[in-house]
């Protein structure tokens, strides 16, 4: 059984180094996750400035990394 708190991961940061350095390992975590056995790929989805999640979705391929904008810059 997977739960949502081991198919995503928030991700809230404060500085460029700081969100390359967690967002990779947010990614490491959920590639240990997907290799368990859940064959989803892993999908990073911008929320704003420096908020991000971090997960597994049926909707990218196993073995794959996709990056999706989902930020509202208009409010």
């Amino acid at each position: 059984m997977h739960t949502a708190a081991d198919t995503v991961i928030e991700v809230r940061v404060g500085s460029r180094v700081a969100m390359d350095d967690c967002l990779n390992d947010a990614v490491a975590r959920m590639i240990e996750v997907a290799l368990r056995g859940c064959r989803r790929g892993i999908r990073v989805t911008r929320l704003g400035t420096g908020h991000f999640t971090v997960g597994l979705s049926e909707e990218v391929p196993f073995g794959r990394t996709e990056e999706c904008d989902a930020w509202d810059r208009s409010s």
